[in-house]
């Protein structure tokens, strides 16, 4: 059922300029071995302070059954990966060494949805690394967006703007109150373009979804599925792991074909379908990479 309901995540990344200064500094002086050793200390102090925490632990324990002790140990290995991860994504956006290997599966569905010719929604999770595996959509001959809300930190992005050595996306800030994004959007999807964003977080006040993850009712945003009705445009279920220290997996499953649709019943039908096939697709990788998801808030919101 779609609904509107609260939630603690307030659309922004957590970090710190500084960090990423001194990250890319490393990144572009010793490589990328000397940056993770770091990240070692960094990681194990936001293991022991870090608040939000105690929900990726209730994760490990509430989807994946784990143990307290496992819990715990795998909230760390988790901060750490996630560490890994920006880090990683640093070292794609500044041009570093050690560039790293990325496998494409089913690489094929993206010439399928450029094919259709009528632009497309990648819609993935904060599971694994987007920016560094989807450095895969620069081989089509087609530019992509990625929607992302517009109080994300401005001085974080305008930092990694300045040492980005190669910027092949465009940005399309979501903007509640002057509805600008829709404009974007539908330029985007008539010259046949894609649509990148996320499908498992979303603010307060957003049209949700309420669908069982792992056996239990949550909530997820609404916009991606009602956005694929309403423009009528294909969707693809996306992500990118992190399968060892230089390899990434990128995969991609079937264009799901949308049909544009007009009243508000079959809307909701649709969107109910697209976000069932959504988070069946999510529990499946989540279960495969248990300690590469990186949602920290009350996700179950008991």
């Amino acid at each position: 059922m779609v609904n509107k309901t609260d939630t603690k995540w307030d659309g922004q990344s957590k970090g710190k300029v500084l960090g990423f200064k001194i990250f890319v500094f490393i990144l572009n002086k010793f490589g990328l071995n000397p940056a993770y050793f770091l990240l070692r200390f960094v990681s194990f102090y936001y293991f022991l302070f870090s608040k939000p925490n105690v929900h990726i632990r209730n994760y490990f324990k509430k989807a994946l059954g784990y143990s307290s002790f496992k819990a715990w140990y795998s909230v760390y290995k988790n901060n750490f990966i996630l560490g890994q991860t920006i880090i990683d994504k640093v070292a794609v956006m500044a041009g570093a060494k050690n560039p790293f290997h990325v496998i494409h599966k089913n690489g094929k569905m993206l010439e399928e949805i450029s094919k259709i010719g009528k632009g497309g929604i990648l819609v993935s999770a904060h599971i694994g690394n987007w920016e560094v595996a989807g450095q895969g959509l620069n081989r089509l001959n087609t530019a992509f967006n990625i929607l992302m809300y517009s109080n994300e930190k401005e001085n974080i992005k305008e930092y990694m703007d300045g040492v980005m050595k190669e910027k092949k996306i465009n940005i399309i800030a979501i903007d509640e109150e002057t509805k600008s994004h829709i404009i974007e959007l539908h330029k985007a999807f008539t010259n046949n373009e894609l649509v990148v964003m996320h499908g498992d977080r979303f603010r307060e006040g957003a049209k949700t979804i309420t669908v069982p993850f792992f056996g239990y009712p949550a909530k997820f945003p609404a916009g991606p599925f009602i956005m694929a009705a309403k423009f009528g445009v294909p969707l693809c279920i996306a992500f990118a792991v992190k399968t060892d220290k230089h390899t990434y997996e990128f995969s991609i499953e079937e264009p799901i074909t949308v049909d544009r649709v007009r009243g508000e019943a079959q809307l909701e039908k649709v969107c109910t379908d697209l976000a069932h096939k959504y988070v069946s697709a999510v529990e499946k990788m989540v279960t495969k990479h248990p300690h590469q998801w990186f949602n920290y808030y009350d996700f179950w919101q008991e």
